[in-house]
């Protein structure tokens, strides 16, 4: 399997694990939208290369994650609630990816989860977008690096 591949399951399963909702891959981009508010969540790859993956998805989704995780009410669910919970989600999503392009027997390490609004920055840096849908809800994670490039 290539990153591609391997990073769709890593991401359904693991939402459709822990969050309850079916995932599926977008077969398009949807174009960016300034009045949507979004989150982004991030874990830097600290070996064997550098590098990022990052969940963007709307602060809508990021509630109904919550919800299910935590059978949660809306008016339940906190700020620090969605912070631990998308933590969780990235780094789960993170480890099954590493864990599945590396060879066996080598180890890698992962940093914190980082939260924060979403805002949209072009970078020329190497990367993989990859656009899924949770109840009919776009999201997107983004792999930066070029240990994800060679590994296609």
């Amino acid at each position: 399997m290539n990153v591609e591949q391997i990073l769709d399951e890593a991401v359904r399963e693991t939402i459709e694990t822990m969050a309850f909702m079916e995932v599926i891959r977008g077969d398009r981009i949807t174009p960016y939208d300034e009045h949507l508010v979004r989150l982004r969540v991030e874990i830097l790859v600290n070996a064997p290369f550098p590098g990022e993956i990052r969940l963007v998805l709307p602060k809508s989704l990021a509630m109904v994650f919550a919800q299910n995780m935590y059978s949660l009410d809306e008016q339940e669910v906190t700020e620090a609630i969605i912070a631990d919970v998308l933590g969780e989600i990235v780094n789960i999503i993170a480890g099954r990816l590493i864990a599945n392009i590396l060879p066996g027997d080598q180890t890698f390490q992962l940093g914190l989860p980082q939260i924060g609004p979403d805002a949209f920055l072009e970078t020329e840096a190497a990367s993989l977008a990859i656009e899924f849908d949770a109840e009919s809800t776009p999201f997107w994670v983004i792999l930066f690096g070029d240990g994800f490039q060679s590994t296609h």
